[in-house]
């Protein structure tokens, strides 16, 4: 076999190997939640609590893989649902902003307390479900 034969195996294998994608937008994949407001007389005190219900026109942020800042932001519906559509394969952190609920709060900054959720991917053309979330809010 000529040298440039072998050159030209070689290169091939090495860029098809090299074409596997992470996560992130570019796939057939979604992930899909539902997010339910909470509100409570005092904050930090579950049994202070009025009425739950849907979340509508909450942020919901995404990130892809090991990045560090969101990669993207879809609003919740009327009833508190939301998507992000077209992801690849990958693990994926979903997150909310809530009031804080510590009985210690940062006063200029009692809006961030994040509500985090987890989830992977492991096929294409998969929807997968996150756990919902509750976001925290006084009357």
């Amino acid at each position: 076999m000529k040298p440039q034969t072998i050159i030209w195996i070689f290169a091939s294998i090495l860029t098809i190997v090299s074409c596997e994608k992470e996560a992130g937008d570019g796939g057939n994949s979604s992930i899909k939640g539902k997010i339910k407001r909470e509100v409570r007389i005092v904050l930090d005190n579950p049994s202070t609590t009025i009425q739950t219900f849907p979340a509508a026109d909450e942020d919901v942020y995404i990130i892809y893989g090991n990045n560090v800042s969101p990669d993207d932001r879809v609003q919740t519906n009327y009833n508190g649902e939301y998507e992000f559509l077209y992801l690849r394969p990958g693990k994926y952190k979903v997150y909310a902003f809530s009031k804080d609920t510590n009985a210690v709060s940062v006063p200029w900054d009692e809006d961030h307390m994040t509500v985090l959720r987890e989830v992977e991917i492991t096929d294409s053309k998969q929807q997968v479900s996150a756990a919902d979330m509750t976001i925290y809010d006084t009357n």
